[in-house]
C-alpha cells in the first residue's frame, strides 16, 4: 500500500463490511415491492397531486437504487485495487491518496486535489 500506515487486512475488511451492508440494503429496497402507484397512493379518485407524489416516490426509489448501485461498484473496484496493489493511488496523479482520506472513504480512488478538480470540472459541465 505505497507507504501508508494502514493495514491491509482491516481495510479489506472494512470494505468487505460494507460491500456486505450495501448489498443486503439493495437486496431489501428491490424485495420490497414500491407502493407508490397511484392505486396505493389515492384510489380510484385521483388528481396532480396524486400522481406527483406518486412521481416522487419512484423518483426517489430510483435514486436509492441508482446510489447503492454506485457505491457496491467503488466498493468492489477498492477490493481489486487492494488485490493488484493499487489500492491508495490516486486514480489521476498516480500520487499517495492521503491516509486520512483512505480512513475516512476507504474506497477513495483519487487524492484529495485530484477530486476536488473532478467535481470542480462535473460543476462546470453541470454532470452530478
Amino acid at each position: 500500500m505505497n507507504g501508508h500506515p494502514i493495514a491491509i487486512d482491516s481495510v479489506r475488511t472494512a470494505l468487505q463490511a460494507r460491500l456486505n451492508e450495501v448489498r443486503g440494503r439493495l437486496s431489501a429496497t428491490l424485495a420490497t415491492t414500491p407502493d407508490a402507484s397511484l392505486e396505493a397512493i389515492a384510489g380510484e379518485v385521483r388528481d396532480l397531486g396524486d400522481e406527483s407524489v406518486a412521481a416522487e416516490r419512484t423518483e426517489i426509489r430510483h435514486a436509492l437504487i441508482g446510489r447503492d448501485v454506485g457505491e457496491i461498484g467503488e466498493l468492489e473496484a477498492a477490493l481489486l485495487r487492494l488485490d493488484s496493489g493499487g489500492y491508495g493511488r490516486c486514480s489521476e496523479c498516480d500520487l499517495d491518496i492521503e491516509a486520512n482520506r483512505l480512513r475516512a472513504l476507504p474506497a477513495a480512488c483519487r487524492c484529495g486535489p485530484c477530486q476536488a478538480e473532478l467535481e470542480r470540472r462535473r460543476a462546470r459541465s453541470g454532470r452530478h
